[in-house]
């Protein structure tokens, strides 16, 4: 009997030290929320994936079925939490490599671009507002070619039934 016990601890220890989800090992895709912002929300929602289940027979197949059960809704959880916090504009990085990839950016000046993307991701239209307000600004400023440019976007947009306006 001792056996059994020791050999279902060092189990559910080895499952336990499977389990990742520390900032270090995720890397912003995406603009969004904070790491901590995002975990927190997906943490307090992630119970949802949870599924229930019923069994009847002897008690070894009723406790058995409750560990598979717990087991599959740990998988559940963890799919949740995965897809949860990709909405949220974060994704697991190689073990490891998340945060050295950031302090490097750091390190060197420079603000961390989510896998290099410089503008928000999405349809054209979410860089043509966003390229029309930086001419926009920049016409203001006097910049003749930056007023060419905000017309010719602004005309892209009002075709796409879109009328930029500063803000």
């Amino acid at each position: 009997m001792r056996v059994k016990a020791l050999m279902a601890l060092c189990a559910t220890a080895a499952l336990c030290g499977c389990q990742t989800s520390n900032q270090a090992d995720y890397v912003q895709i995406g603009y969004g929320p904070s790491f901590d912002v995002a975990h927190a929300q997906c943490e307090m929602q992630k119970g949802s994936a949870d599924q229930g289940y019923i069994a009847i027979g002897s008690p070894g197949f009723v406790a058995g079925a409750g560990i598979g059960n717990a087991l599959g809704n740990l998988a559940l959880e963890d799919q949740y939490m995965k897809n949860c916090l990709i909405l949220n504009g974060w994704k697991r990085a190689p073990h490891g490599q998340g945060a050295p990839a950031a302090a490097a950016a750091v390190a060197a000046g420079v603000t961390p671009t989510p896998y290099g993307v410089a503008r928000a991701p999405g349809s054209w239209i979410n860089t043509a507002l966003l390229d029309w307000s930086d001419a926009n600004k920049k016409c203001i400023a006097g910049d003749k070619t930056a007023c060419a440019t905000k017309v010719k976007l602004g005309a892209k947009l009002k075709a796409a039934g879109i009328n930029p306006s500063p803000v």
